[in-house]
């Protein structure tokens, strides 16, 4: 009987010195001062230089505008390289979203849109524009599309920053009426923080 007991103790003993207690376990997954840090430190700023550094975003509708307006399924795509701060390029591509169209007047003039970023460093970064409008710049004979946007980090990297992001959109040309096309454009900054 007493050999059983002193079993019984040691592998008590061994338990607990292998299995964490409640309050190291709990530890394990609570942020600590240096990642809460980090989250604050978080800033990104993305231009398009004269270096030749071009920062670009594109919609694909399907199907295109059309000269008198049809609903489209548009996919807003990002491509952004040599960025500075804490990365430096991110590859997105968005859930399609819906409206309707013409090739004239191809975006909304007012609109939201929630993005993920998906960073180079393995951050990502959600951010909800709750402002996006769209306006007008001519050139020559081409009218282009101004997409100015504000909004706020809501989940990941950055938590809570704000971001701007300002992109100068091609019009549709030769894909109206046809059964997809894509809006190519510049972005002249985006930043995060």
């Amino acid at each position: 009987m007493r050999r059983i007991s002193t079993a019984l103790a040691a592998l008590a003993a061994t338990a607990t010195a292998l299995l964490p207690t409640a309050s190291t376990a709990a530890d394990t997954h609570r942020p600590t001062a240096g990642t809460a840090a980090q989250a604050l430190d978080f800033t990104v700023t993305c231009l398009t230089t004269l270096g030749g550094v071009q920062q670009t975003e594109s919609w694909l509708f399907r199907p295109a505008p059309s000269t008198l307006g049809r609903s489209v399924s548009a996919t807003h795509r990002t491509s952004y390289r040599g960025c500075s701060g804490s990365a430096s390029s991110t590859l997105n591509q968005n859930t399609p979203a819906t409206w309707i169209a013409t090739c004239a007047e191809p975006f909304p003039v007012f609109s939201t849109e929630t993005v993920t970023y998906t960073w180079d460093t393995g951050d990502t970064t959600t951010v909800t524009f709750d402002r996006v409008t769209m306006t007008h710049e001519a050139g020559g004979n081409v009218i282009r599309y101004r997409m100015n946007s504000k909004g706020t980090v809501t989940a990941g990297s950055g938590l809570g920053k704000a971001v701007t992001r300002s992109t100068l959109f091609d019009p549709i040309g030769t894909g109206c009426n046809q059964d997809s096309t894509e809006a190519f454009g510049t972005t002249d900054q985006f930043r995060i923080g």
